[in-house]
């Protein structure tokens, strides 16, 4: 039988007589009638994306064969299903494209190993840890599909290579810098965050100053309602340095700009960095690693290290009591302000060399 127009599972797109305007059509088998609906366009290419838009949604697919199954229905239907409320479906909007760009039109039977080697190398120019969460997201949709009973199996889709470690910290003197070279009370807080709590940067923006319990001194990372990730965000002991800033800090995000809350860190953060005269590698994430390395080099014992990173040291009832404990990773706050007190010390060094150094006058 021949295919009808833009069909997608069991509908089609038609015209009712004397009209210009394209429909979804199905087969409606309990009144045994054809049924449309408008899609509200004449163009035949937007009425095709309006019905695969609205059957990514809604429609109803039983289980393909492979050869069968056109992969931009799986990618779409995956975004639409479940990715789109993702707290990582930003970058799944971006990874998602990428494949929709490559692939076109074909099915799921077409993604052997060897185009996948041409998909990889399409991407050229990207690091090797981007390109292997590019490859995550789309071996993700074809699982969704395969445990929604979409389609009958899914091919091996290659893991990709890890993008090199970040070994980079900095040393005091950089950390004094970057402190040095704030100029706005956002950037002063977001370096107190980060230096403080060992927060990943997106997690320091989502921080509101009700998330700190002042009686106990515990910081809540994670917002009421977000769902846990595998970039677990913890409960910390607040460091004594960070507490007055807390205290002072207004209701609402604690990285705030005239009231509002900031969604990127990335402009100001090159700001800071071009200032302290630090070099390109060095990224805001870089506080993390250098921080974690302090408390490693201290001898800090690595449970304690891995519930400030989010690394989920404890578990079951364990981690949900360990953080009311007097001693809940008191040794990892002892390094943190031990550091920050050199950190300050060297600022003020500094300042007292440029007090003494003579004015230039004409």
């Amino acid at each position: 039988m021949q295919e009808r127009p833009g069909q997608i599972g069991d509908y089609w797109l038609s015209q009712r007589p004397g009209s210009k305007q394209w429909c979804r059509t199905w087969f409606d088998r309990t009144t045994r009638q054809t049924k449309r609906a408008s899609l509200g366009t004449s163009d035949f290419q937007e009425g095709k994306l309006k019905l695969w838009e609205w059957f990514a949604r809604y429609g109803r697919i039983d289980q393909q064969q492979p050869q069968d199954a056109p992969l931009a229905m799986v990618l779409v239907r995956y975004w639409e299903r479940h990715a789109r409320t993702l707290p990582s479906a930003e970058f799944a909007k971006i990874a998602l494209r990428y494949w929709t760009e490559f692939w076109g039109e074909a099915t799921v039977s077409e993604v052997t190993a060897a185009r996948q080697r041409e998909f990889v190398a399409s991407l050229q120019g990207k690091s090797p840890g981007y390109i292997k969460r590019i490859l995550t997201v789309g071996k993700a949709a074809l699982n969704h599909a395969y445990k929604e009973g979409e389609i009958a199996s899914v091919p091996y889709i290659l893991p990709g290579e890890d993008g090199q470690a970040r070994d980079r910290v900095l040393t005091v003197a950089e950390s004094a810098a970057l402190w040095l070279s704030t100029t706005q009370p956002h950037e002063r807080m977001m370096l107190a965050l980060l230096y403080g709590t060992l927060a990943r940067p997106e997690a320091a923006l989502d921080i509101e100053r009700s998330f700190v319990d002042t009686d106990r001194w515990l910081l809540t990372q994670n917002p009421p309602g977000r769902k846990q990730t595998r970039k677990y965000r913890p409960v910390v002991p607040v460091a004594h340095f960070l507490r007055a800033p807390l205290l002072a800090a207004p209701d609402g995000p604690l990285v705030q700009w005239r009231g509002q809350a900031i969604s990127s860190f990335k402009t100001a953060w090159r700001g800071l960095r071009r200032r302290a005269e630090l070099g390109d590698e060095v990224v805001s994430k870089t506080i993390r690693h250098t921080m974690a390395t302090e408390l490693r080099a201290a001898g800090v014992p690595e449970a304690e290290i891995q519930g400030f990173l989010g690394h989920r040291a404890y578990g079951g009832r364990t981690e949900v009591y360990a953080k009311y404990r007097p001693d809940f990773l008191g040794q990892a706050v002892g390094v943190i302000d031990g550091y920050m007190s050199r950190v300050r010390a060297s600022c003020v060094l500094v300042l007292l060399i440029l007090a003494s150094q003579p004015t230039v006058t004409d």
